[in-house]
């Protein structure tokens, strides 16, 4: 052998080595943020790859973190020379086996460069064999600082020198021991920084780690910069799914427990936390979604449902993914295949969850594309062979806790969730209002969010159209209140606040005019530009209207909806209806009888320059419309001296027309009682000895009684003729037979209201009078007035004929008061007083009984 040939192929054989170190290092240092805690895991899967070959060996880790540095530590099987071999030349022994079946995860290859993040100098220590079957003790410290290949070719030969130098012959060799140790130096912030990342991501996988890897019996964090220890070990399993962790923190015990499916490839898993309800699913939307034994960190974002777990899975390069895309790959064909095991494992454990007690299935409900980089991931095979099979799966199981009590589960398919658009606040306003009107229909209120962070296009939105769509199809207020079961008053407090709700958005104003959701005064909806507020504030007028053959209560907005803007509806349209709704109609309808009937009461209760104004020519030609109502024009007499109500006008027109004879014969039976009356005499037959008897040449003629009579009189109706006629000088003047038609007694009630009103202002306006408290006291008679601070009452009448006549009993008792005075009023001059000299001037009476 040339001894300067060979020294050449070791400097050769260095210098590769030294600069595979190199670039990989360099390459390291760019992605540092992603590999910071992975530095723990390459250890671990080094740990578990020691004891790979013994099938009943369990193995324990203990990490140690102090101010100064990071020990790991294990009791797995001693090193081989080709462990040996790969950590100074950096050769995976995993490599050194390529073509035969292996059980390691990896070797000491290139991923144990990544524990160089957290130092560039470890010391590592521990035992080796050889292949004389001799154990030896080794400890020596393996140098990758330097930034060329120069530096670090030397170092290559200073660790083969530092590993044989150390190596001693051991005689007692304890394999539970931790005989295996790594130590790295913390000189720098940022060396710390990562040693914490490391620890903390550690702490938070291992229940995972454990579960998949039962090889793995205890693991030991002890950190003397936080003063925290804690202990990690598989206790079992719960039933045949469930895994049970046991943590102990500082001597506080708990346990973490996840869910298991399992075939010979692979495994997924979730964690749950038990209650005394069941088990409640617990968020994993950090945790890594894949781990090929342990984590590839940087697929927490894959979003696969649950966490999935295949020792044969082929990741990439930097342990942050797995290849998903090349049809001709084999390693890509070989993840695929296990991607769809996965599928069918996540379909098995969903049958599962979803009829038992387990709660809060949304943390494992995410479908979405896996968010990983385009050059790894076919993503139209992973939509066509593993989003529309999980999605399905999903869609049509009941998974989804609902808020009312005595609902358990729905499947998505069945229930609705606020649109992924709204604002929170918007989406809890839609859920509440959907919860009100169907309580089945959604999801626990605290679950609102969840589900929408991963629902999908086909699952049913609320928005604010369904929102209104809902409220339409009820139809109505009422239908309305059964829904929410609220009284009218609450169901009106709840509609408008929805509709507020609704109106919040600008462009929701559409809305209401494309829905028919706005109450009106019956309660029913319709579309708003069909609605008018209601500025007539008289439900009569409405009624008459109705009675007209057209129902304003359909357009007039209900008085209770607190929100909008609409165009009003005033006293002058109804009236122009009315009027307009007259002019057409059969006098032999009821409802138009009644309504004339109920019009014209109207009309007497209202001021009349109001109805002149909003009525017109229907106001001036009242009473005709009025007599029109009744057939026999004759017998309005009686009508009028019955005690008949106005309102019942209408009953007693009709029953005139089914009986004609019926008016015949009480004007018959009234005429002999007056006869009666008139002569005193209790029966016919003393009537006729009376007639006999009397002197023909005494006979006078009585007269009939006219409209100029009765405004004298002052009287305004039959009831009150009557009443006036039991003054025997007074009847004595007019015929019996004489009867006043209803125009009549129109024309006289109008004179006697102006002649009052005019009274009245001229009152007002004298400065001895005072009519703050006036009050009508009798049709003709005024009380409540002060002349000169002193109570006076006025009776007043209209003197349009020349004369008045005072025949009432009210009437003379007023004017027998010391402050008493009688007013009239012509209508052309201003209201005179008319004293007792002027009486006695007009009327010649020279003598007065006293």
């Amino acid at each position: 052998m040339i001894k300067s040939i060979e020294e050449g192929r070791k400097e050769d054989g260095n210098r590769s080595i030294a600069d595979k170190i190199k670039k990989r290092l360099h390459d390291l240092e760019k992605t540092v943020e992603n590999n910071q805690g992975r530095w723990a895991w390459e250890l671990l899967q080094n740990a578990k790859d020691s004891i790979a070959d013994y099938p009943n060996r369990k193995i324990k880790v203990k990490i140690e973190l102090d101010k100064s540095q990071v020990v790991f530590r294990h009791n797995g099987i001693h090193f081989t020379e080709k462990d040996i071999r790969g950590l100074i030349n950096q050769i995976s022994s995993k490599e050194t086996e390529e073509g035969e079946e292996t059980k390691r995860t990896g070797r000491f290859g290139t991923g144990f460069l990544t524990t160089h993040l957290l130092s560039k100098v470890i010391t590592i220590s521990g035992v080796v064999k050889t292949t004389d079957e001799q154990l030896y003790r080794f400890e020596f410290p393996l140098d990758r600082e330097g930034g060329s290949t120069r530096e670090l070719v030397p170092k290559i030969e200073t660790a083969w020198e530092g590993f044989h130098k150390s190596a001693t012959l051991l005689n007692n060799y304890n394999v539970d021991n931790y005989n295996t140790s790594f130590t790295y130096n913390l000189t720098t912030d940022k060396q710390h920084e990562i040693a914490k990342i490391g620890i903390e991501e550690f702490i938070k996988l291992i229940p995972y780690v454990l579960t998949f890897i039962q090889k793995i019996e205890k693991v030991e964090i002890i950190n003397s910069v936080e003063n925290q220890t804690t202990e990690f070990s598989i206790v079992g399993k719960k039933d045949e799914n469930i895994f049970t962790i046991q943590k102990k923190s500082n001597g506080e015990t708990s346990h973490i427990e996840l869910l298991n499916f399992t075939n010979q490839k692979v495994t997924i898993a979730a964690e749950v936390e038990e209650n005394p309800n069941g088990y409640i699913f617990k968020t994993h939307s950090d945790i890594p979604k894949l781990f090929c034994d342990f984590p590839l960190i940087g697929t927490e974002n894959f979003h696969f449902p649950v966490v999935i777990n295949s020792f044969f899975f082929n990741p990439q390069m930097e342990r942050d993914g797995i290849w998903l895309k090349g049809n001709d790959d084999a390693e890509v064909l070989e993840n695929q295949k296990l991607i769809e095991g996965a599928l069918e494992l996540y379909t098995d454990l969903i049958e599962k969850v979803s009829t038992e007690k387990f709660f809060n299935l949304f943390n494992i409900s995410d479908s979405r594309l896996p968010n990983t980089n385009e050059k790894y991931f076919d993503e139209s095979w992973y939509v066509e062979n593993i989003q529309k099979s999980l999605r399905n799966c999903i869609f049509n199981s009941t998974i989804i806790e609902i808020e009312k009590d005595d609902v358990t589960r729905k499947a998505p398919k069945d229930v609705w969730f606020p649109a992924r658009s709204y604002s929170n606040d918007v989406q809890e306003s839609l859920w509440q209002y959907t919860y009100d009107l169907f309580p089945e229909s959604v999801s626990k209120k605290d679950h609102i969010q969840e589900w929408v962070k991963i629902f999908w296009s086909e699952w049913q939105k609320l928005d604010y159209d369904g929102l209104a769509k809902d409220i339409e199809d009820l139809t109505s207020i009422e239908k309305l209140g059964e829904s929410l079961d609220k009284d009218e008053n609450d169901t009106f407090i709840w509609y408008n606040e929805v509709a507020k709700f609704i109106l919040n958005k600008e462009n929701n104003v559409i809305l209401f005019e494309n829905r028919a959701i706005t109450p009106n005064k019956e309660g029913i909806f319709c579309v708003k530009s069909d609605l008018y507020i209601d500025k007539i504030k008289d439900n009569e007028l409405v009624e008459v209207l109705q009675l007209l053959g057209e129902n304003w209560n359909e357009i007039l907005l209900n008085s209770k909806v607190s929100f909008g803007r609409y165009y009003p509806k005033e006293k002058k349209d109804i009236a122009n209806e009315i009027s307009s709704s007259l002019k057409n109609l059969s006098l032999n309808d009821e409802n138009v009888i009644e309504a004339i009937s109920r019009l014209s009461e109207w009309f007497e209760s209202q001021n009349p320059k109001d109805s002149q104004e909003l009525f017109g020519e229907t106001y001036r030609k009242r009473a005709e419309l009025f007599m029109n109502t009744i057939q026999d024009k004759e017998s309005l007499y009686q009508v009028m001296r019955s005690n008949t109500d106005l309102s019942k006008l209408s009953a007693v027109a009709k029953a005139l027309d089914e009986n004609p004879d019926l008016m015949q014969n009480f004007n018959q039976a009234e005429q002999v009682s007056l006869l009666l009356e008139e002569y005193d005499v209790n029966s016919l037959d003393e009537l006729k000895l009376v007639l006999e008897n009397s002197s023909r040449d005494n006979y006078k003629p009585k007269l009939e009684i006219t409209q100029e009579d009765l405004v004298s009189l002052g009287v305004t109706s039959m009831d009150e003729l009557e009443e006036a006629l039991k003054d025997k000088d007074l009847a004595a003047l007019f015929s019996h037979t004489s009867k006043p038609n209803a125009n009549m007694f129109l024309y006289a009630q109008s004179l006697i209201t102006r002649s009052r009103k005019n009274i009245k202002k001229h009152l007002i306006n004298h400065p001895e009078y005072d009519c703050t408290e006036v009050e009508e006291l009798a049709t003709t008679v005024l009380g409540g007035i002060k002349k000169n601070g002193v109570d006076v009452h006025i009776v007043i009448r209209p003197s349009d004929n020349g004369q008045v006549i005072v025949y009432y009993s009210s009437e003379k008792d007023t004017l027998d008061y010391a402050n008493a005075e009688l007013w009239i009023d012509n209508g052309k001059e201003p209201p005179k007083h008319l004293t007792l000299g002027h009486i006695l001037k007009t009327t010649g009476i020279n003598k007065i009984p006293v």
